[in-house]
């Protein structure tokens, strides 16, 4: 019996959601439709029925089945976003991870028909095999995982905007328990498992072919033929249903992979090695294609964007020449500020695989992950208000966010009015090709290699950046879209992926200890040995988990069956550790504890600080003059009457007085540890310093990190050890550049 969750009052915030309204019972508990902040997208809420103190055995199992389907990722396959232990039950949350299209009603396409006939046309019957294999292969992945579903119905598919169908409703069921006394491994998928999951894609493909639930056997008089039903389902359908249902030792399929190679047959999928597509898709294909990229918007965006970024950017470096550092710094705060509102403003009206993981690594971020970001604002408002520009600052922020306002109202929204027909039309033909069966692959495959010479647009939009990256080694792309998409936004990406990650696994670590010490102590363990059992067995399963992430061959042969073999025998898989000499655990923590201590997170916050110092002393020394010259603004006034050389003589010296200053500057002058700080700011070094730990923190490479801190050691202490401050400049910066690339081509 399924017992509601106490405190189920709707809506109400659980698990970091917000929940919206009960869905009903599913397998073993009771889900709920959520909003989750963190992904921006409606997810399920999942809570099983039991406590975990009642059958800690099966909450074990359930909790480690979660773990492991957090991991697999297949397109027709919902993405499990994480589990958690709530009010002592275990909760999982899910999303369907794509646009849930609407479902229209299918009318039957014969009015001639009697109303018990009236079911689906040949098109429709075409549709559902077609979905039915999509839905066999995600069942197929789970089962090569060592995993089943165990809860397959007509509601667990969903039918997304792109024509993909997802399988939903993972690890509802709790998986078989495993005899502890059992001399030989378990075996995963269990037989009873998959058998269950066959016999559920049959009754599937029975009810939503025929509208009728099918009976309890296969064989009439409990289940009548599906063509009795509906006569457009053809013969070798209803042997394939058969066969879902019926035993292996009465004819049915002894596993997944016969049955997905059949519905192939039926669908007339090709495979990825014969697939030819008609001239006619090619040419209608690339058509979509070049009008997606050729919109008149679209040019028009790429022109604004150049003008403005590339004009302001002259601006700047022209401030610098004429000795305007303070509208110099204006100036490249208006391009961030500009940028980062777009990047926000765009990425919450339309999304984006970039904008998702940012919202991802903020809004779940753990507490000193919110302490860093309020640390880095803070300094970086102390170093503003030390240089006397915060109420500047605040203005060209809101001046930014007026300008990506314009933008998005002016160029975005018309660009997307504009790439509407395009996009749809381009994904309805993915759409069929899903339709007919090819795979997910070899429809990206088409998109790349027959979307002529404008391909990249159209296939960042429809697969997303990461899609892109990929298909960018097999295909050339232009020099600015490898600039930006692939190296830039690849770095960033990646870095925020590691930091997700480690947050994953060190939450999910947790979970899976107490769950494995409440079970250890259940089945008897003394409380301390059980405790520190677990403490094990987490770690462990931690391991198997990366190792299949990264693609490694797991024993067992699948995901499951390793986890399960950590649990058991988690020495094992922790061997390395043990078997390290006293030096080799030394160096180790010695490592752990330099990263530590060289990370983005210390590089970030120790850049900001000297760059807040750095504009501290430069006030204080009058090096950022906030008053422009007077030659500068006669000459805008009167551009007839412009002497160059008067104006070039007074530039220079202007430059030359601003110089002298510098010479004679003093270190900076504060209450707080005078003298360390009168050591750290008393001439150019720190700033330059700053930058290069700032610019080094989208790198979490230990190289990275070592000559960054190096570089900036250099420059703030340079001169103080008799080397001159130019050639201590330079030799910081020649540091911070060369030494990862040579440690980079020696690795």
């Amino acid at each position: 019996m399924i017992r509601l969750p106490r405190r189920s009052r709707l809506p109400a915030a659980r698990a970091g959601l917000a929940v919206l309204g009960p869905i009903g019972p599913e397998g073993s508990g009771v889900s709920y439709r959520a909003w989750s902040p963190g992904e921006g997208d409606a997810v399920t809420l999942w809570i099983d029925g039991l406590r975990a103190e009642d059958d800690p055995l099966r909450a074990e199992g359930l909790a480690r089945q979660a773990f492991a389907l957090e991991r697999v990722r297949h397109p027709n396959l919902a993405q499990v976003l994480r589990f958690e232990a709530l009010d002592g039950r275990l909760a999982l949350i899910e999303r369907p991870g794509g646009t849930v299209r609407a479902e229209v009603p299918v009318a039957p396409e014969d009015d001639s028909l009697e109303t018990p006939s009236r079911r689906l046309g040949p098109s429709s019957v075409r549709r559902v095999v077609g979905e039915a294999l999509q839905a066999a292969r995600a069942v197929q992945a789970l089962h090569e995982h060592g995993l089943s579903h165990g809860n397959l119905r007509p509601e667990s598919l969903v039918a997304l905007a792109d024509g993909r169908v997802v399988v939903t409703g993972l690890g509802r069921i709790p998986p078989p328990p495993e005899a502890p006394d059992a001399t030989d491994p378990p075996a995963f998928p269990d037989p009873s498992a998959e058998r269950s999951d066959l016999d559920a894609l049959g009754r599937l493909l029975y009810e939503r072919l025929t509208g009728t639930p099918p009976g309890p056997s296969p064989d009439p008089p409990d289940t009548p033929p599906p063509e009795s039903i509906n006569r457009r389902v053809p013969a070798s359908v209803s042997s394939l249903i058969r066969r879902l249902r019926l035993p292996v030792a009465d004819g049915g399929f002894a596993s997944i992979a016969p049955a997905v190679a059949e519905l192939e047959r039926i669908v007339g999928a090709p495979s990825p090695e014969t697939f030819l597509p008609r001239e006619d898709l090619v040419e209608a294909y690339r058509s979509f294609a070049s009008a997606f990229a050729e919109a008149p918007s679209a040019r028009l965006g790429k022109t604004a964007s150049l003008g403005f970024y590339g004009g302001t950017g002259v601006l700047a470096l022209f401030a610098l020449l004429v000795s305007l550092p303070s509208l110099a710094l204006g100036l490249l705060h208006l391009m961030f500020m500009t940028a980062l509102f777009g990047f926000v403003v765009g990425g919450c009206r339309r999304g984006g695989a970039l904008f998702d993981r940012v919202r991802r690594f903020v809004l779940g971020g753990r507490g000193r992950d919110l302490a860093t970001v309020a640390g880095a604002v803070v300094l970086g408002l102390l170093g503003l208000k030390a240089a006397g520009l915060l109420g500047v600052m605040i203005a060209l922020g809101i001046v930014a966010a007026i300008l990506s306002g314009v933008r998005e109202v002016l160029i975005d929204d018309r660009l997307a009015q504009e790439r509407r027909e395009p996009i749809e039309r381009a994904s309805t033909l993915l759409r069929d090709l899903r339709v007919h069966g090819l795979t997910e692959p070899s429809v990206r495959s088409f998109a790349i290699d027959h979307g002529g010479e404008h391909w990249g647009p159209l296939f960042l939009a429809l697969f997303g950046d990461d899609a892109y990256r990929a298909a960018a080694q097999r295909r050339a792309v232009p020099w600015t879209d490898r600039l930006v998409h692939v190296e830039l936004l690849g770095r960033i990406t990646r870095f925020l992926d590691t930091r997700l990650m480690l947050r994953r696994d060190e939450r999910d670590r947790a979970v899976l200890t107490a769950l494995e010490e409440t079970r250890l102590k259940a089945a008897g363990v003394p409380e301390l040995t059980a405790r520190r059992r677990s403490w094990r067995i987490g770690p462990a399963l931690i391991a198997r988990a990366r190792a299949f992430e990264r693609g490694e061959e797991l024993p067992g042969g699948s995901l499951a069956a390793s986890l399960a073999e950590a649990v058991r025998n988690p020495e094992t898989v922790l061997i390395e550790v043990e078997a390290e000499s006293s030096l080799d655990r030394l160096r180790r923590r010695s490592l752990t504890l330099l990263d530590a201590l060289t990370g983005p997170r210390v590089r970030l916050l120790v850049g900001l600080a000297l760059l807040a110092g750095f504009l501290a002393w430069s006030h204080q020394n009058r090096l950022i003059p906030q008053e422009a010259p007077s030659e500068l603004i006669e000459a805008a006034r009167s551009p007839e009457d412009l002497d160059l050389d008067q104006l070039r003589q007074s530039i220079d010296a202007r430059r030359q007085a601003i110089q002298a200053q510098a010479d004679r500057a003093e270190p900076l002058r504060v209450t707080v540890a005078p003298g360390l700080l009168a050591l750290l700011f008393r001439h150019v070094g720190s700033g330059l310093a700053a930058l290069i730990l700032l610019a080094s923190c989208l790198s979490a490479r230990r190289a990275v990190a070592l000559a960054s801190l190096g570089a900036a050691l250099v420059a703030l202490f340079g001169p103080n050890l008799g080397l001159p401050l130019g050639i201590s400049l330079g030799l910081a910066v020649a540091l911070a550049l060369l030494v990862p690339v040579v440690v980079r081509r020696l690795a």
